[in-house]
């Protein structure tokens, strides 16, 4: 039970700032039976003495010696009006008095203490109050302003692990087991609905896949089409194996496990880390959206295991049906498997896109749809859209297999709408350890029952510091899917060969999925209106008018919740409908899909731009932790160490250029008090800290004690994943300060404070930074995809003249050919540098956060000699280029070990392939690189390799 009137913390008592006239030190004396006379009316009321307090049954010598050691000990600090006397020994009437006396006091305090608001303000403690992080793009208005009013931004960051039963207004038993009540108060007995394996198993898209599947085997193995029992076998075993694959993948959510696991995870937390915060707006964005009558779809990126727990225990904090979890096939280990598969994991394979996933189709039909029957049955659905942990610190390329299949449910109108959910989670120390065994180029090492228990009691005996989950606002598939369209129109992505321009084609649901309508005949697309009904001549078959998601998380289940409906609410389904019977749509090959089949352009665009806006949106509304400020810092600032002074002021500048560009942090306070605990957290192995020696440190300094940063391999690499996570934020800068020091051909720190006569023309900056910006294509997101990264390239260049370091030299004409008209003549703008010793040090980290990645691509091109005339299998070239770096690292050639991390080159043969540069193809499972013929010469790579070269300082 909870006390009617809670205890006001942290409010000053109005007895010490203004004593009273009649309730002064006597009354204490007469209430403990022991005491002081102040004989001056208050004036020493500051050291009044309670004896033993309320309920003091025994009085006298004793008692007056233990007060008399505890506030007398020394005369002199006592007044000289003051005196020392005895009180009598209280007697059961004058203990009732007492009672009854102190009873009455204590009303008349509280009744002041009361109405103490008339008098001054009283003031409560707050929630550290910081920005709303993680809006909606702009791109889609409705989403941006629903969900959010002013009282959602207003709320300030919460720490999830103190709960409300913690509070001192508690009893004690409540107080002292706080986490358990908690966990009792908390709601999570919803209705989960069962997925029957028949139910799936016989819907038309799996029946489809199946008899596709029995086709191919009777005709390699020579049977004859019209042989009904080898037919009637083959059905029959690949039924069976349908049965298995939905046993191994269906999740099985139990409330009472939510429960459990939820207590133990706040005990586990509350142990390992030193607070989990979350913005209270975002959670309240969340609790609207869970209200609605659409299912949302969690998209977190992934940085470690944990992350599968933690959406959940949120969502279980704020009394959210869980979500279905897809998880790898590698987590269904003994335990662990069960536990995850409880708390709503499925399990996948972790590789859909490759050569044999693609080719098995039963697998993906039961897949696909296994998430649309429980999407359409009422679950919510988080899925980690990068595939699996990032290995370098900043986010990962998005992968769009599950995505695949909501764009597909919504698009032939299984779904209505959806809500998506970008989240960011961030942690001081990461609990998974470290990547550095897979980074250099070594095998993964699969998980384990024994492997799980070792890493748990490893990680219970260390601390991590704070985490930080970041919620963005839910944005919905409907308004980004029109607004995609609308693009994909205008890019004139999806137009049929030798058809006008004018005819709209929107066909592009992939092949697997079923067909909802039937179409007896083609009208013209054009004569579509997309909100009103089709007549119903056009189907053969009744049509549902409702939505086609059911919320069935509130109410018992039912066969009508799980019959997947189609609906015309959704226009997209009428006209893909009539679009598909149209045979000359253009196709492309799309290894974003879960389908692995032949997609329409459109389709294909849709899905990776819905992708790659989800990865931004995320990135964009993470929390920047401390350990990845100062290994930021120490990494590509004060590489060769420096002062504990000049360190934080270092920080000071970096909060400061985050808060400029509307990022949050997850540590506040003074930032000598961060770097301290940065420092501890990153540990001896990351972070070298020298201080004076023992005679020195009674007059020890700021200035004298050293911080520098472990260059060595393998420990740089680990230092380098936790600054990683900034070089997003910086990342376009650093591509315009790259590309104009490539402009120059001399050191700027010479010319430091001083004009260089050299004039840098504005569109050519802007072209080599474009240039720039394809090359790093698979590093990082520069801008969304309803965005111009043009358009942030320029506004870098603005952000170079309002530092200081352009000035603006007005225009100049560019050159024309003899033959040209004098209309042909264009102006440019032109800067002179200015450099000085803030901008030099600014952009020196921009162009040092490159450096590393540069330099494995550089090397990466210059092993491409190797594979003149020959042809090598990918992992045999990665591992040659590794060595090859170490080597030149070895020599002093190359400054950042960091470059030979297996991530950057697996980008830079990507970027190769994407160029023309390099092919590959698959032959028994193993992926062979080869030189395109016009570049299997050594001058034509030798041009190639140059143009990366001109990029590094």
């Amino acid at each position: 039970m909870v006390d009617v009137l809670p205890k006001l913390q942290k409010v000053g008592d109005p007895w010490t700032s203004t004593p009273s006239r009649y309730y002064g030190p006597q009354n204490a004396q007469t209430r403990a039976g022991n005491g002081y006379i102040d004989h001056n009316d208050g004036v020493n009321s500051s050291r009044r003495n309670y004896g033993n307090g309320h309920g003091t049954k025994r009085g006298g010598t004793r008692n007056r010696v233990k007060s008399y050691n505890s506030w007398g000990r020394s005369q002199s600090q006592m007044s000289a009006t003051s005196r020392y006397v005895s009180a009598p020994r209280p007697t059961k009437y004058t203990r009732r008095t007492w009672d009854q006396a102190a009873s009455a006091l204590h009303q008349i305090r509280l009744g002041e203490r009361l109405a103490e608001f008339k008098c001054s303000p009283i003031f409560h403690p707050q929630p550290l109050c910081r920005p709303f992080h993680g809006r909606a793009c702009a791109c889609m208005p409705f989403s941006m302003n629903g969900l959010i009013d002013e009282t959602t931004t207003n709320l300030g960051l919460q720490n999830l692990l103190h709960v409300s039963t913690s509070n001192s207004d508690r009893y004690y038993l409540t107080r002292k087991c706080c986490y358990v009540f908690h966990c009792l108060n908390l709601r999570t007995r919803f209705n989960y609905p069962n997925i029957p394996n028949k139910m799936i198993i016989r819907d038309e898209r799996v029946t489809s896949a199946m008899e596709q599947v029995v086709t191919e085997e009777m005709e390699n193995n020579g049977l004859a089409t019209d042989d009904q029992k080898a037919y009637s076998s083959l059905i029959a075993k690949h039924t069976k194996r349908a049965h298995k694959l939905l046993n191994d993948m269906k999740a099985a959510i139990s409330s009472t496990l939510i429960r459990l696991t939820g207590y133990v995870l706040f005990k586990v937390f509350s142990n390992l880390l030193m607070s989990v915060t979350i913005h209270g707006g975002q959670q309240e964005v969340i609790e609207r959206a869970a209200k609605r009558d659409t299912p949302i779809i969690f998209v977190p990126l992934h940085r470690s295991h944990v992350d599968y727990l933690f959406v959940t225990w949120v969502l279980f904090n704020r009394q959210i049906p869980a979500p279905v979890v897809a998880a790898g096939d590698n987590l269904r280990i003994p335990v662990f498997g069960w536990l995850l598969r409880g708390l709503g994991g499925f399990f996948i394979k972790r590789r859909l896109e490759s050569c044999k996933a693609r080719k098995d189709i039963l697998y993906r039909a039961v897949l696909q749809t296994y998430v649309t029957h429980a999407l359409q049955a009422g679950y919510n659905l988080e899925f980690f859209i990068e595939g699996g942990r990032t290995r370098t610190g900043k986010p990962s390329m998005p992968k769009g297999g599950l995505l695949s299949v909501i764009v597909d449910a919504y698009t032939n109108g299984t779904l209505d709408d959806a809500l998506i959910v970008p989240i960011a989670i961030n942690y001081d120390r990461i609990l998974d350890g470290n990547f550095i065994r897979e980074q250099m180029g070594q095998s993964k090492v699969p998980e384990s029952f024994w492997g799980a228990v070792r890493a748990i009691i490893k990680v219970l005996s260390t601390n991590y510091g704070h985490a930080r989950i970041d919620f963005g606002q839910p944005f919905s598939l409907r308004e980004f899917v029109k607004n995609a369209k609308g693009v994909a129109s205008r890019l004139g992505l999806n137009q049929p060969q030798n058809q006008p321009q004018s005819e709209i084609i929107l066909g592009c649901t992939p092949p697997l999925s079923p067909t909802p309508i039937n179409v007896n005949s083609s009208p013209v697309a054009s004569d579509l209106k997309p909100l009103a009904p089709l007549p119903q001549d056009v189907t053969t078959t009744t049509l549902v008018t409702g939505k086609g998601h059911q919320r069935s998380l509130s109410s018992p289940a039912s066969s009508d919740h799980l019959r997947l409906k189609r609906t015309l609410s959704n226009p997209s389904s009428a006209i893909n409908a009539i679009s598909r019977t149209n045979s000359n749509l253009h196709e492309a090959r799309s290894n974003s899909s879960l389908f692995g089949n032949d997609v329409t352009d459109e389709y294909r665009y849709l899905v990776k731009s819905l992708a790659s806006h989800i990865v931004y949106d995320a990135e964009r509304c993470q929390a920047i932790m401390s350990t990845n400020a100062i290994a930021w810092l120490l990494s590509f600032v004060y590489r060769n160490g420096t002062s504990l002074f000049t360190l934080t002021k270092a920080l000071d500048a970096l909060r400061d250029s985050l808060r400029t560009r509307k990022r949050d942090t997850g540590f506040s306070g003074k930032s000598k008090d961060v770097v301290i605990h940065a420092v501890k957290l990153l540990g001896a192995g990351l972070v070298r800290v020298e201080k004076p020696q023992e005679t020195d440190k009674l007059r020890c300094e700021e200035t004298d004690v050293l911080i520098a940063p472990i260059t060595l391999l393998p420990n740089v690499i680990e230092l380098n994943y936790y600054a990683s996570a900034l070089t997003p934020v910086f990342a376009v800068d650093a591509i315009v300060a790259t590309s104009l020091l490539s402009l120059l051909d001399c050191d700027l720190w010479s010319y430091k404070d001083c004009s260089l006569d050299i004039l840098i023309d504005r569109e050519k900056l802007i072209k080599r930074a474009l240039r720039l910006s394809e090359m790093l294509q698979n590093e990082f997101l520069l801008a969304p995809p309803c965005a111009s990264l043009d358009t942030k390239l320029h506004e870098s260049v603005d952000s170079l003249v309002d530092m200081g370091l352009l000035q603006n030299a007005g225009s100049i004409h560019n050159r024309w050919s003899d033959d040209s008209d004098e209309d042909d003549l264009t102006f440019s703008l032109c800067y002179k540098m200015v450099p000085s010793t803030s901008s030099l040090e600014v952009i020196g980290a921009w162009t040092t956060m490159l450096a590393p990645i540069l330099d494995a691509y550089y090397c990466t091109a210059c092993n491409l000699h190797t594979l003149i005339t020959r042809q090598t299998p990918d992992k045999v070239f990665i591992q040659n280029t590794q060595n090859h770096i170490a080597a030149l690292v070895d020599k002093g050639t190359l400054r950042y070990g960091e470059s030979m991390c297996v991530e950057p080159i697996r980008n830079a043969v990507k970027f190769f392939e994407t160029e023309g540069v390099m092919e590959s193809y698959t032959q028994d499972s193993v992926r062979l690189l080869y030189l395109a013929n016009e570049y299997d010469s050594e001058d034509r790579l030798s041009a190639f390799i140059a143009e990366i070269d001109c990029y590094r300082s």
